[in-house]
């Protein structure tokens, strides 16, 4: 599956769930949609762990090494 839907997917489901949330505190009172802001923090969670794994690597940012040259005097 593709990386950048994976990402899609778990951003619209953990902001479906938040919405759910809302709408069920409305309702009732935070013990009994607990269960709805736990699944918005967990797919969250997920989004945010697949938008750094597939962050490309930095070439600048890993140390330099030091030059074989030779200064000339």
């Amino acid at each position: 599956m593709n990386p950048k839907l994976i990402k899609t997917l778990l951003l619209a489901a953990a902001l479906g769930f938040f919405l759910l949330w809302i709408l069920e505190i409305l309702r009732t009172d935070l013990s009994h949609s607990y269960w709805l802001m736990m699944l918005s923090l967990t797919f969250l969670l997920l989004h945010q762990y697949y938008r750094l794994r597939t962050l490309p690597e930095n070439p600048k940012a890993s140390p330099k090494t030091k030059s074989t040259k030779q200064k000339k005097k």
